[in-house]
């Protein structure tokens, strides 16, 4: 890009990372409030969780490596190669809230939660972590008088469901999450079985997950529009966010949107900029 460009491309910035000037997604996050969504993280954390994220990926990736790539750095590229090794997500994540990690990760809330080590022979090598919802029978319920309630438990990551001798009694599939179970036990046992919280607990998960995706597209339009650099290296450091947060946490964020964005033509004026964003 050429200077004129460059200035157009950051004119035409909307600043949709800065949440408490961006209307439409102050609007649709109190639409989801509205709705019955439990907030995990408010605005702030989520902001600070979106100036966290950029600054990580600055330091992590530094102008120098790049100034390295454009042949315009001779001294030793293993200490950058070094630092970058370093800061993983484990270190990343040492210095989030634990709301912020939990967000990021992902997966089921409950008010009972449980977490249980993984083994490798004597090693721990990881833990698996649990939640538990107590579903409770209408007195028109078949089993009512043996047992008022009973709990489900299943995977806080990827919902799948502990099938044991009671669920089982609802749902004789082998294996399936809490997501299906809540549709089987809606279209079939609404009348008989209490399952609210189960709902809850699954309308929140499906609120997360869009809520997430949201914050890490701004991470990268953060990333895209720095000032701290230009648009092609801004656009790199936005590239290698999106593919680590891809492996590490099973995501899918695309790069279409600043594709979309880089490509433009920008030696046009800066309302005719601003008229192609929309």
């Amino acid at each position: 890009m050429t200077n004129a460009e460059i200035k157009n491309f950051y004119k035409a910035d909307e600043r949709l990372y800065d949440l408490n000037e961006n209307k439409k997604f102050l609007i649709m996050f109190s639409r989801l409030i509205d709705e019955g969504y439990d907030i995990l993280i408010g605005i702030k954390e989520m902001q600070n969780l979106i100036d966290r994220l950029v600054n990580w990926y600055e330091i992590k990736f530094p102008e120098k490596e790049f100034d390295f790539y454009d042949g315009k750095l001779t001294s030793d590229f293993s200490k950058f190669n070094e630092l970058s090794t370093q800061m993983d997500l484990k270190q990343l994540f040492f210095r989030l809230s634990d709301n912020q990690i939990k967000f990021l990760e992902g997966g089921y809330r409950s008010l009972s939660e449980k977490s249980f080590p993984i083994y490798d022979g004597n090693k721990i090598i990881g833990y698996s972590k649990k939640v538990y919802y107590k579903i409770n029978r209408k007195s028109n319920d078949k089993f009512y008088e043996k047992y008022s309630s009973f709990i489900v438990s299943a995977d806080a990551y990827d919902g799948v469901v502990d099938t044991d001798y009671e669920v089982q009694k609802y749902v004789e599939k082998e294996d399936f999450d809490l997501g299906f179970l809540n549709v089987e036990l809606s279209q079939k046992y609404s009348d008989c079985l209490d399952f609210s919280s189960l709902t809850k607990a699954v309308n929140n998960k499906f609120f997360d997950d869009y809520l997430k995706e949201q914050i890490l597209e701004f991470v990268m339009l953060k990333l895209l529009y720095s000032r701290n650099t230009i648009p092609s290296r801004g656009y790199e450091r936005a590239r290698r966010f999106k593919e680590e947060f891809n492996k590490k946490l099973g995501l899918n964020l695309s790069m279409e949107k600043l594709d979309k964005i880089i490509n433009r033509d920008y030696n046009v004026d800066k309302d005719k900029v601003k008229r192609l964003n929309l």
